[in-house]
């Protein structure tokens, strides 16, 4: 899920806290996508490969560790002191935005209890991986405070019976557009999947308009919409945010790097640097190969 434009392996370092196959349970949600912003590298060649291909793409870079090596370099210059795998966890799921899916890193954090990570280390995080990832855009909720973020935002949430693909998750999104177009293809309409849980923010549209194109959505994908409030279905309301960078204006991340304790800057430019690397070696791979060897060219690059 990106910003509105009328303008998220190996968990991070030892377990998870829960599940991602179940329902959200956590406080706090955010999604980057791992697929570089146009305006920095065309990346047209990956960006039109089928959703498996972008999905292999993705699961290779989170296998690599990079989202860890930013919470490593964030941690060891103590820009951040309570986020770790105990409280935090990310996986590749899907994100939708105007009426397109991609690949995202997701990741579920914990923010109550005697482990709990902090707001503040959140944001840093979430903008340090916008940087690192080349973002315009990130995507951070707070499913308890409608005051804890931005601006607050209404959502639905959809649980499928069990973890989707990003297929499954990419055809529910279609599914949406065919009942409402005004859901699907705006710069307003988008869904993040975590787990088993597809969570869309309201659209700009009327309330009524927004929960009967779900709610049927739901029904012909034979899914459950929540939330339902006294045998009535309903909108949920948390605080979002959608931290960004103009990379026509700031060429060099400054929006992300104004919000990052300066003592990271070098460490996090290392690992930009690592991933504009591989991405330019995997759109070479691409101009060169063919459509059957698509899937081997985006994951056979080295953790280097």
């Amino acid at each position: 899920m990106r910003k509105p434009t009328s303008h998220i392996v190996a968990t991070i370092t030892v377990a998870l806290f829960f599940s991602l196959c179940g329902i959200l349970q956590a406080n706090k949600y955010g999604s980057v996508e791992p697929i570089a912003n146009a305006a920095v590298i065309d990346t047209t060649p990956l960006s039109r490969q089928p959703l498996k291909v972008r999905e292999a793409f993705a699961t290779r870079l989170l296998q690599c560790g990079i989202v860890n090596q930013v919470v490593e370099a964030l941690s060891s210059t103590r820009a951040i002191t309570t986020i770790n795998g105990l409280n935090t966890s990310v996986a590749v799921g899907a994100g939708g935005f105007a009426g397109f899916t991609n690949p995202s890193f997701v990741y579920t954090v914990l923010d109550d209890g005697p482990n709990a990570a902090s707001l503040e280390d959140l944001r840093i995080l979430t903008d340090s991986l916008g940087y690192v990832l080349s973002q315009a855009s990130a995507f951070l909720l707070d499913s308890d405070d409608p005051s804890s973020l931005d601006f607050p935002a209404n959502y639905v949430v959809l649980n499928f019976p069990t973890t989707p693909t990003l297929a499954a998750s990419a055809a529910l999104f279609k599914t949406v557009g065919r009942i409402d177009k005004e859901l699907f293809e705006t710069d307003t309409s988008g869904y993040t999947q975590y787990g088993r849980a597809y969570l869309s923010l309201q659209s700009a549209v009327p309330n009524e308009q927004f929960i009967a194109g779900y709610v049927k959505a739901a029904g012909i994908a034979g899914v459950e919409y929540t939330p339902i409030v006294m045998g009535t279905p309903a909108l949920f309301q948390g605080g979002a945010a959608f931290p960004g960078n103009d990379w026509t204006v700031n060429p060099r991340g400054e929006d992300y790097l104004e919000r990052i304790p300066v003592q990271s800057h070098r460490a996090l430019a290392r690992i930009r640097a690592f991933h504009l690397q591989i991405t330019r070696e995997v759109l070479r791979r691409l101009e060169h190969g063919n459509d059957k060897r698509a899937l081997e060219e985006v994951t056979s690059f080295d953790c280097r």
